[in-house]
């Protein structure tokens, strides 16, 4: 017979980040596998598709088409994820840390060890190596932990380990200083996130940036619009000429200044207008505030940023994580998932849902924050499952582990449903009854009990001192050996 992989069941996330496509679509890293969630049809679906390796890092393109998954082993998968086939593949040479495209899908910027390498994006072509370096950038002194482009696709934001942030300018220009970074200075510990922050009049001009580091600090910077890069400050909103010698040039290779009016705007090698502003990484940035989590010793784990709500969440390694509302850095909510780090915390394009994942415990939620109530809420075993067993019609699948737990899962939707905890020892052997509404489970603790599949409840026990004495003494009984029962085990 020929079988094929349908589904997988028992974790919905194991590390790594996750992201939200067309506002329902949850896709989460599980394992060398990737699961697409429906979070309005409520149904699950795994890829087809695996890696050599436990999955790090996935990305996806903003219409949601394509697909890309980074694993432990730094190989790249490009994936069409419609028709579920690996259109591409591509091996980096050291560990990516971030992943993201462009907002416009045409390049993707790749955090690779100390480096930032800007590709081409592939098409639907078939090409003998679709993927084309555009640029590599190599002015971080440390590991690069966050990337985040601006909407027009001309700047990148990098954040790494050596204590700074750095804002490029993607294009290149034929003036070696113009094309310099501008460094984000002040932060105490790795940055962990760093985001554009856009005007609420003109949501495509930035006007400030967010820099979040490990040590549970946000850094707001922001900077005077009116002043460009290569003018004096003095001249703001000034037609007069330029002092004297730097006369006004017309020939190839130099920056323009043209005066229109009041106001002053540059042009390009090309002629074509730069704006007001100029580039932003020439820019006289300055810290506006500097504010704290106040969640020591915890560190700071996950975060993201919403530019519609201008709003951020983050996640610490005690399991709590925040919400708060920028600039004046007003907490809206701070809460408690569970005990362990938080690895993944975002935003769907909304802004009304957030999705929190914990690698350890295998648990993903999603949050509505303004009703203040779960949309989705699954967690897979803790330790190795042991036993499973399908109901007589199919429809259920049970499993049991050695964390205690009995979970029965629902085989179309690939959802636990309910989780019975009153085991206090490994479960080792599960059974369903022909009426297909009673689930029995049997336990090193002693016990076989009885589950309701109606009520959720556990309706008898059964218990004999013999399964209590092998407990004790930690070996689990042999069905098949030479076993006597008689008094010397009551």
């Amino acid at each position: 017979m020929n079988y094929r992989f349908q589904n997988l069941l028992g974790a919905p996330y194991r590390g790594g980040n996750v992201l939200i496509t067309q506002n329902t679509q949850l896709i989460s890293p599980v394992g060398n596998r990737v699961s697409i969630i429906d979070l309005i049809k409520s149904q699950t679906i795994t890829l087809p598709l695996q890696s050599s390796s436990n999955i790090r890092r996935i990305a996806a393109s903003p219409d949601g088409t394509f697909l890309l998954t980074v694993d432990e082993n730094h190989r790249c998968h490009f994936i069409n994820i419609p028709r579920r086939v690996i259109l591409h593949r591509i091996n980096f040479k050291n560990t990516v840390n971030a992943l993201k495209f462009s907002p416009d899908g045409k390049f993707i910027a790749v955090a690779a060890g100390k480096l930032v390498q800007i590709w081409r994006s592939p098409g639907f072509k078939k090409e003998f190596f679709a993927f084309e370096l555009v640029r590599t950038i190599a002015d971080c002194e440390d590991t690069v932990t966050a990337i985040d482009w601006s909407l027009d696709c001309k700047y990148l934001l990098v954040g790494s380990k050596d204590l700074a942030a750095r804002l490029f300018c993607v294009e290149k220009l034929k003036d070696g200083i113009l094309n310099k970074p501008f460094l984000f200075l002040g932060h105490r510990d790795n940055v962990v996130g760093c985001f554009f922050g856009y005007d609420k009049k003109n949501t495509d001009r930035v006007n400030k940036v967010y820099t979040i580091t490990r040590d549970c600090y946000i850094f707001s910077w922001g900077y005077n619009g009116n002043n460009a890069g290569n003018f004096d400050e003095n001249d703001e909103g000034n037609s007069d000429p330029a002092s004297p010698g730097t006369p006004e040039r017309d020939g190839e290779g130099s920056v323009n200044v043209v005066s229109l009016g009041n106001v002053k705007k540059r042009k390009d090698f090309d002629g074509k207008d730069l704006g007001e502003e100029g580039y932003l990484h020439k820019e006289k940035w300055e810290r506006l505030r500097k504010d704290g989590f106040v969640q020591s010793p915890a560190k700071l784990t996950a975060c993201d940023y919403h530019r519609g709500l201008d709003m951020v969440v983050v996640g610490f390694s005690n399991g709590v994580f925040g919400l708060y509302q920028m600039p004046d850095f007003v907490c809206m909510h701070l809460l408690s998932i569970s005990r362990e780090k938080i690895t993944a915390a975002v935003f769907n394009d909304s802004g009304n849902w957030l999705v929190f994942g914990c690698a350890k415990l295998g648990q993903l939620l999603v949050w509505e924050w303004r009703s203040e109530s779960y949309v989705l809420k699954q967690q897979g075993h803790y330790f190795d499952v042991n036993c499973l067993t399908y109901s007589p019609d199919s429809q259920l699948l049970a499993t049991g582990a050695d964390d205690n737990k009995v979970k029965v899962w629902t085989v179309s939707s690939g959802f636990c449903f309910v989780t019975f905890s009153e085991h206090t020892n490994a479960v080792t052997a599960l059974h369903f009854m022909a009426n297909n509404h009673c689930l029995l489970s049997a336990s090193l603790d002693g016990t076989v009990r009885a589950w309701d599949l109606f009520r959720y409840r556990n309706f008898q026990d059964i218990y004999h001192p013999f399964f209590k004495t092998v407990c004790l003494f930690g070996s689990r009984p042999k069905w098949g050996s030479n076993l006597c029962w008689n008094s010397r085990f009551i």
